[in-house]
């Protein structure tokens, strides 16, 4: 095709444009935002992985998150792995030693104390012992709570409710018992 008049008709843009009736920016050519490059679809994350972005640059090629255990060379390009770069936990030997890692001293004991004395209250209650009072406690459920919380008050008024039904039974008998 030969163009003898520079017409734009002739220069078609590889984009749309912005029509007469649309709304917002009427800017010609593709829309690019910033905030597209964050990850996640609510931008939730909160560092931006190069993984995501796709820029791939050599710096972040074994981009991990994880402190790297050598360094790039700079005359080879290739990364030369050392030894003392990799992380080691040191952890002592606590075989035949009394105490156990971590836990205090203390906390032993006020355990121990708690085991003996679920021992001497399910000596004498062993069916329903009080379930506050026991060690190592069960496990929470409805009922668990229900007892610890609402039984007692219950039981109580259950049985004042029952000891003043019998009074006045007692009374009412005694009377049709005269007539």
């Amino acid at each position: 095709m030969v163009v003898r008049t520079l017409i734009p008709s002739h220069f078609k843009a590889p984009w749309g444009f912005a029509k007469k009736g649309a709304k917002g920016l009427r800017k010609i050519g593709p829309l690019h935002h910033e905030s597209w490059k964050w990850p996640g679809q609510n931008r939730e994350f909160p560092e931006l992985s190069p993984k995501w972005q796709k820029n791939n640059r050599m710096e972040l090629r074994r981009y991990t998150g994880v402190q790297p255990t050598g360094y790039d060379d700079p005359n080879t390009g290739k990364f030369v792995h050392l030894p003392e770069m990799i992380p080691e936990l040191i952890v002592p030997d606590l075989t035949g030693f009394p105490l156990r890692p971590y836990v205090s001293y203390r906390t032993d004991i006020e355990i121990e104390k708690r085991i003996a004395n679920t021992d001497k209250i399910l000596a004498k209650n062993p069916k329903n012992p009080p379930i506050d009072k026991i060690w190592p406690p069960p496990a929470v459920d409805a009922k668990v709570l229900f007892d610890c919380f609402y039984a007692d008050e219950i039981k109580k008024k259950y049985l004042e409710t029952t000891a003043e039904k019998k009074k006045k039974s007692g009374f009412f008998a005694s009377l049709i018992k005269k007539n």
